[in-house]
């Protein structure tokens, strides 16, 4: 079962309470809701884990924790889907949230589709700080990126949030059912 394969790969709360480094983070931690899964805690966790995920900002795993805390929702699965946006899923996803981004926006620029070079152009502008030596104009991609990737990340953590509570729901009426089949046979 999932849940015991988590539970046994994760450090326990006493042993992150005592890690060096988490001043006035440390009670906080030690709350049970935060490591409990239950079909509350696990909706939160993957709402807020992909709204974060989407984020157009550095460090999205810190909101993440913030709010799986705020809202006592299980923090390792809150930040097991932030790391859903990693330097692996980047270019698709900047690519998505352009593609969301530049069908909301009413520019004509922006109707432009770049290609996985322009992407990777547009990567190293931001990174590199090359922006003006490349033919590329980060200007007409920034705004439908950091749209999209509001949007989409909204989308896909309401999905995410409804399909857990039904997926949830259908695992406690299968072992329901299960249970009051094997009653009746006896």
């Amino acid at each position: 079962m999932p849940k015991n394969f988590i539970r046994r790969h994760l450090p326990t709360p006493e042993k992150i309470a005592n890690m060096r480094g988490l001043g006035f983070l440390r009670h906080r931690l030690q709350d049970a809701s935060l490591w409990h899964l239950n079909r509350r805690s696990a909706s939160g966790a993957v709402f807020w884990g992909l709204w974060c995920a989407f984020l157009p900002m550095p460090l999205h795993s810190i909101p993440a924790i913030v709010a799986a805390i705020f809202f006592r929702f299980n923090l390792p699965l809150c930040l097991l889907l932030v790391w859903i946006n990693n330097p692996i899923t980047l270019i698709p996803i900047l690519y998505l949230s352009y593609f969301v981004g530049s069908h909301l926006l009413p520019r004509p620029e922006s109707s432009l589709t770049p290609s996985v070079h322009d992407i990777q152009q547009i990567m190293s502008d931001v990174f590199l700080h090359h922006g003006a030596t490349h033919n590329v104009h980060l200007g007409v991609y920034i705004e439908p990126i950091l749209l999209g990737m509001l949007v989409t990340g909204f989308v896909l953590a309401g999905t995410g949030y409804v399909a857990m509570n039904y997926f949830w729901h259908y695992r406690v009426m299968k072992k329901w059912r299960k249970r009051h089949q094997k009653i009746a046979n006896k």
